[in-house]
């Protein structure tokens, strides 16, 4: 698809958990609207599908860059910012995808449940915004667009805590909003239903789950794939939304309008 009307050519992105699912695709959206890419994976695991993502952002002629980052470190998210600027000089636009997420009821959770959902989802989105924000606001300008859910807007059984974390992502970008949109720095949300990735086939796989989410739940008749949210991301990285601030743009086929 051509992106290239979104004016983000040789801007500088940094998208976390960029190996898959919706990090990858918009990684390879943002490549594909002009910009490179910073790529920040988590340190453990194997490496072959983010050195893949590398590989066809750079066969669209961007650069590509990976980081090991823990988002959950401050300290790595931190570096992960400064290695940006030492690379490339600045950084545009950050893309705070990465999260984690349990499926327990409020009964059962434990506090490591609770802490590790609360920091992958919700402390490392500030820090992160925090980071990028010391470098963005020095250059007059930059773009935070942290990826939220549906389910920061509704109550959901199972997703008590992951609910809790995602509105707190949401009031976290009206917030830092509030305080950085004179600077230039500007900071939205893009909250999908749903969206079709590897981790999630379990749920979607349940008897019975597709007809109650495409037939009860989502006007628009489908869930997301990864690349429903592409759009929404580039818009919201452009100039077209210089004046869009403190924004939650739901991308979740209608879910959240029952």
């Amino acid at each position: 698809m051509d992106y290239s009307s979104f004016g983000l050519k040789d801007r500088i992105a940094v998208v976390t958990g960029a190996s898959q699912g919706i990090g990858r695709a918009i990684a390879l959206g943002l490549a594909q609207a002009g910009a490179h890419v910073v790529l920040a994976k988590y340190p453990h695991g194997e490496m072959e599908d983010i050195q893949k993502v590398k590989a066809e952002i750079e066969a669209l002629g961007r650069k590509a860059l990976i980081v090991l980052a823990d988002v959950n470190d401050v300290a790595q998210v931190q570096a992960l910012m400064e290695k940006t600027k030492a690379e490339f000089g600045r950084v545009d636009i950050l893309v705070n995808n990465a999260g984690w997420t349990g499926t327990t009821l409020a009964l059962d959770v434990t506090e490591e449940e609770y802490d590790k959902t609360m920091t992958a989802t919700l402390k490392s989105v500030f820090f992160a915004s925090q980071a990028a924000a010391r470098i963005m606001i020095p250059q007059g300008r930059g773009r935070i667009i942290n990826i939220g859910s549906n389910f920061g807007e509704i109550a959901f059984k199972k997703r008590s805590v992951y609910a809790a974390a995602k509105a707190g992502v949401h009031h976290l970008s009206r917030a830092l909003s509030l305080e950085w949109a004179h600077e230039g720095v500007l900071v939205n949300v893009v909250a999908p239903c749903i969206t079709e990735t590897e981790s999630r086939k379990n749920i979607l796989e349940r008897p019975g789950y597709k007809e109650w989410a495409t037939q009860e739940m989502i006007p628009r008749g489908r869930w997301n794939q990864p690349e429903d949210l592409v759009g929404a991301v580039l818009f919201l990285s452009s100039d077209f939304a210089d004046m869009v601030v403190g924004h939650v743009l739901m991308v979740d086929g209608g879910w959240t309008i029952h």
